[in-house]
């Protein structure tokens, strides 16, 4: 599979120079400035937001990848109120950008919240975070209001409401409309409005039984500000999916997205690029680790730009001289992922299988998903995977008028993930030594153990239920499960190859295991099993160079 190259492989401006100081976790851009961090210049953000015709940008992007220290840095560029902003933005690539853009530093006021943290399960616990957000960005502008003729005595009651906390729920839902309609009152102004990760409540309302609660709330709340408001000059919304329209964006049509699959100025504004990366390397003098840099956390492609996760690039300089290991995949338990794919049956694991034997699968992918509908449906959930950071874009067609996307798992770290998931499955009917064993029979060429294990494995497996959807186990899905433990356990040190052939009216897989690198003398590995009669006699051949395990029909 090819993959396109970034579309920007030279900088377009020259980069601070870095002190060491890595910003592992630090998402408050003045702070990062002003202490001497290392910075990777995305400070164009500020250009493309402003030529943007839309008022309002929805930017969905995986977890982890800068949407909060952008929004951080947008704040900072825009806000009257931001102390010294010109040293912050001293040397990077908007000051250079030109009057038309430098005219609006430190203009508007900007009023910013983040719902990173709201990830409660259940609506009340959820509703008073919320509460809590828009009061504390209320009070932050208490000041402004001071004076009596500011506010009419029905609006002061109002304000006052959300400042004590009194106000009930409906006040709460137009707290956004009123509060950029005052502020402009007050200052003259229209008012910047930036969202980080608009979308955490409502994955968690999904996950704990209150989705119509949160998506209720959200779409007033959101409407009311993002709609056609005449105090409004730029919205800008982070997250990580583009919630469906008639769930939450209902009838916004000032809304512009510009998502992963979306060339343009934002594409590259999120994560790291190659030359970023490169250059990253260089000045902490480890260029020379380039080549498992880019198997490790590599592969991402946002729009026509290739993208390293900005997350795992840090962590890895960090950890340095250890060798490169997960770091994005454990910032967060993929509870959600491995939920999904269990849902959806025999065609995910079928479509898993394709994945993790470094294969891609075909998806229709849906932007706006709905979540409350996405469980079981193989499309939906790799659409949100493929957003969720999980998956990658190698490929597009389109047929029959509809565009289908090829993807694939973008890199060894998020391949990882996956193996998590299966050793998960299999572990909830097989106890891990016993797999454990198979497997070791298997790579040392000990072909009785390994026949012996495998016979021992497929009856264990055979008298429980299957883990998606609690169908009976059927021998085709405990070959399919089996072929899944191979990928998810051996994949690491070896290439899992299949042949499919139809042999004695059955239809068989030949399963050929080889070593990953061409220095290894380990012998191949291949397994002949008629996937829809998986339990029977086992005959076993080995030759000097391979092993065979023939499981025939009972």
């Amino acid at each position: 599979m090819n993959i396109i190259p970034a579309m920007n492989t030279i900088p377009n401006h020259n980069p601070k120079p870095l002190t060491g100081k890595l910003p592992i976790g630090l998402s408050d851009f003045p702070r990062l400035i002003r202490e001497g961090y290392s910075y990777v210049d995305k400070s164009l953000l500020v250009r493309s937001v402003l030529d943007s015709p839309a008022q309002v940008l929805l930017l969905p992007r995986p977890r982890r990848f800068g949407k909060t220290l952008n929004l951080s840095m947008l704040r900072a560029f825009f806000d009257r109120d931001m102390p010294s902003a010109d040293e912050l933005f001293r040397g990077l690539g908007i000051e250079k950008a030109g009057e038309e853009y430098t005219a609006h530093q430190g203009r508007y006021p900007v009023v910013f919240l983040t719902l990173k943290d709201i990830k409660t399960d259940n609506w009340e616990n959820c509703l008073e975070h919320l509460r809590q957000s828009i009061t504390m960005e209320y009070l932050r502008y208490r000041g402004a209001f001071t004076d009596s003729d500011t506010l009419a005595p029905q609006e002061r009651a109002w304000f006052d409401g959300i400042c004590d906390g009194t106000a009930n729920q409906s006040v709460y839902e137009n707290s956004l409309k009123y509060l950029l309609i005052w502020l402009e009152r007050a200052t003259g102004e229209q008012v910047v409005l930036l969202i980080d990760e608009y979308d955490t409540p409502i994955h968690a309302g999904y996950q704990s039984g209150f989705y119509e609660e949160i998506t209720a709330f959200m779409r007033n709340w959101l409407s009311g500000a993002l709609k056609d408001h005449a105090s409004l000059k730029k919205g800008v919304l982070t997250g990580i999916l583009r919630v469906a329209r008639e769930s939450i964006f209902s009838g916004l049509n000032n809304l512009a997205v510009a998502g992963i699959l979306k060339a343009g100025p934002f594409a590259d504004k999120f994560g790291f690029t190659e030359p970023e990366v490169e250059w990253l390397l260089a000045d902490f003098g480890l260029s020379e680790t380039l080549p498992d840099v880019r198997e490790w956390y590599n592969g991402y492609r946002f729009g026509e730009t290739v993208i390293y996760n900005p997350w795992s690039i840090l962590n890895f300089i960090d950890d340095r001289p250890a060798p490169p290991a997960p770091h994005w995949v454990n910032t967060s338990s993929n509870d959600l992922v491995r939920d999904l794919l269990e849902s959806g049956g025999a065609e995910i694991r079928e479509d898993l299988e394709a994945l993790l034997a470094g294969d891609s699968v075909e998806c229709a992918v849906t932007e706006d998903l709905p979540l409350r509908d996405i469980g079981g449906d193989p499309e939906a959930i790799w659409s949100l995977l493929l957003f969720s950071g999980y998956l990658k874009p190698v490929n597009v067609r389109t047929r029959n008028r509809q565009v289908f996307h090829e993807l694939a798992i973008p890199n060894l770290e998020v391949e990882i993930v996956y193996g998590r998931i299966i050793r998960h499955w299999l572990t909830r009917h097989i106890p891990g030594k016993y797999l454990t064993r198979l497997l070791k029979a298997l790579t040392n060429g000990d072909v009785a153990e390994f026949a012996r294990h495998l016979q021992t494995l497929v009856h264990n497996m055979l008298s429980y239920h299957d883990t998606a959807g609690g169908e009976k186990k059927t021998p085709e899905a405990v070959y399919q499960s089996f072929v899944l433990g191979l990928l998810a356990n051996l994949g690491d040190k070896y290439h899992i190859r299949f042949r499919w052939e139809a042999i004695t009216g059955h239809f068989e897989s030949l399963i050929t295991v080889l070593p990953c690198r061409a220095d290894r003398h380990d012998s191949s590995i291949a397994i002949c099993a008629p996937c829809a009669n998986f339990l029977g006699d086992c005959y076993v051949g080995h030759t000097s160079d391979a092993m065979s395990c023939h499981l025939n029909t009972v």
